[in-house]
Parts: structure tokens; sequence; C-alpha cells
């Protein structure tokens, strides 16, 4: 498995088989407070809003029964799209067959012990990322789609057509009850357009 990192320290998965680079999260929100600092970032009224969906918890502090709300979840397509643009290098939400494709790779292939403790070892990684890995590892995921949180993780926006978005992913059932089956069956759509706790979003770019 090779692996960058972006402008905020956080994992990037370069997958040749899918012909993408993904945010190895879904956004996190101590990433996100990164780009929240910003002066074009969005106002303390808009987060608050996101806050009381998905409140935060602290890096230090989560324990596995609660690592969901370490994650950015509550926020529509389009508000993930601004996030996308300050990151750069033509990061933007996956289609459904990109999202499905990244999820095979990952689950096929295993996680070892070599490759955490090099990524967390990696200089360019931020402290609260490392604090993230350690949290994920907890779980001793076997895979790298575990580590990732495609698996266990929230519904994450992809794009299903031309300003059309719908979740894919697995939460834990005890996050919140679902049953899907990502790579077969259709994307999760709100019933309603409120801010929704298990709907976050991760980023894609083309791997060059």
């Amino acid at each position: 498995m090779r692996w960058s990192f972006d402008r905020t320290g956080y994992p990037v998965l370069e997958l040749p088989q899918s012909h993408a680079a993904v945010t190895l999260w879904p956004a996190c929100k101590a990433q996100f407070e990164r780009y929240f600092a910003e002066p074009d970032g969005p106002d303390d009224s808009w987060y608050e809003q996101v806050l009381a969906v998905s409140p935060r918890a602290s890096l230090r502090t989560a324990d596995s029964n609660g690592y969901e709300n370490l994650l950015l979840a509550g926020v529509h397509p389009a508000e993930s799209q601004k996030f996308a643009h300050w990151l750069g290098n033509g990061y933007k939400l996956p289609t459904v067959e990109q999202w499905r494709s990244i999820d095979r790779e990952l689950l096929a292939t295993p996680l070892t012990a070599g490759q955490t403790t090099e990524l967390e070892s990696s200089p360019q990684l931020s402290r609260s990322a490392r604090q993230m890995l350690h949290c994920i590892l907890k779980h001793s995921p076997p895979n790298w789609a575990g580590l990732a949180l495609m698996r266990g993780g929230l519904l994450e926006w992809v794009s299903s057509g031309p300003m059309t978005y719908g979740g894919l992913g697995v939460p834990r059932p005890q996050y919140y009850s679902l049953i899907i089956n990502p790579q077969r069956d259709r994307p999760v759509t709100p019933l309603r357009p409120d801010r929704n706790k298990v709907f976050g979003f991760r980023l894609v770019r083309s791997l060059n």
C-alpha cells in the first residue's frame, strides 16, 4: 500500500487498480477545523448547526464506542465540495462506481503491523491524524477497508448522476441500524433535507 498526505497532514491512499487517490478516512472534524480557521472558511453559526447533529468528541478521550463523533457528519454534498476545493489537487466526491471500486480494492488488501507502524511513524502525519489512527487500530481491523472505515463508518456521499447524490457505506449497528450492501444496493437518500448524523463524506482525486 502506498500513501501520501494532504495539506492537513491526513493520509491519502494511492490505489492503482481504482486509478484514484482517496482520503484514508471520511473527513474528520479535527481535519476540517483547519479549513474552518481560514478567512474564507464557514462561519461559527454553520458549524454550530453541524455540531448540533454530530457533537464534537475529543481525540484524546474518544473510546471505541464513540469514534463516529470524530468524523464530520451532518453535512450536505455542496458543503463537502467547498472543503474539497480548499483541499486542492482536484479532490471531489466519488461517483458510485469509484466508491465501489475503492471499497473492493481495500477489502482485498490485508493490513499488516509493518504498514501501520510505517504510517504512524511518518513525519508528515499530523498529530490529530496519528491519534485518529490509534483510535481505529483499537478495533484490530483485518484489512485496509476496516482501517479506512469503509466498513464501520458513516454513509458517505457519492455522486450518482448530475446533481444527484446518495450515501454508501456500512455504519456500525450500534451507531445506526441499517441493512445495506454497498456493492449491490442503491445509494441511500435521506427522507428529509435536514442534517443527518449518519451522512459524511470522503474525497478522491485522479491518480496521475
